[in-house]
């Protein structure tokens, strides 16, 4: 008499373990799901920093050397003196524009990774059984 006893305990307990591993599985899944995402914008992020870099740099680079061209073309005719240098101070301006918008937008945007972050986070507390 105690067989069914036992068979009727062991596939509870086997379902109640399938339930716990699919809602663990399913857990899983979804929070990597969310980290998939939260890296594809990493990597939109990357590029756009990358390319803002350039620019900068680029611009930067241009307006020194149009600059130094503007120096040594200072005694020289009027009309293309004025315009090298209004050339470097106008490359000059986009480059400090576009670095103070980096840092604007570096400064604004959310940390890595942060919703994986409170996400789990929210696990971890609904596992220590504070809703």
């Amino acid at each position: 008499m105690s067989e069914p006893r036992e068979s009727g305990r062991r596939p509870w307990f086997g379902g109640s373990l399938r339930r716990f591993g699919d809602s663990v599985l399913g857990l899983v899944e979804t929070r990597l799901q969310i980290l998939a995402l939260e890296w594809a914008e990493e990597r939109v992020n990357l590029a756009r920093m990358a390319l803002l870099m350039f620019v900068i740099l680029w611009c930067l680079h241009l307006a020194i050397v149009m600059g130094l061209i503007y120096l040594l073309l200072v005694l020289g005719d009027e009309n293309r003196v004025a315009v090298l240098g209004i050339a470097a101070l106008v490359l000059l301006s986009v480059s400090a524009g576009t670095a103070l918008f980096l840092r604007g937008w570096l400064k604004r945007r959310p940390p890595v990774f942060a919703t994986t972050i409170a996400e789990l986070r929210k696990d971890r507390e609904w596992i220590r059984g504070r809703p």
